[in-house]
């Protein structure tokens, strides 16, 4: 039984799409353009962030590390008490 004609002009066309795609990815050279874009775009990431956060305590509000930093002390602290209330109760 034959397949599909439908099929088959999928797989032709995988092929004739697939084959450089793969090509090109496995490249060095797309492997350089990821990196750079990754970088710039990290770079974009922290410009706003760093401008979001100079606004936010210009009008003394909280900038997201700020908040950050108030969860890992208040982690700290509650796992600080977790450890008083164990000794408490075993001795």
């Amino acid at each position: 039984m034959s397949r599909p004609l439908w099929l088959e002009v999928v797989h032709k066309v995988e092929r004739t799409i697939g084959e450089p795609v793969e090509s090109a990815v496995r490249s060095d050279t797309y492997f350089d353009v990821v990196a750079r874009v990754t970088r710039a775009r990290r770079k974009g990431i922290n410009l706003v962030e760093g401008v979001s956060r100079r606004c936010l305590h210009l009008v003394n509000l909280p900038a997201g590390t700020d908040l950050r930093r108030v969860r890992e002390q208040l982690g700290r602290i509650e796992r600080r008490l977790d450890e008083i209330t164990d000794e408490l109760a075993g001795g």
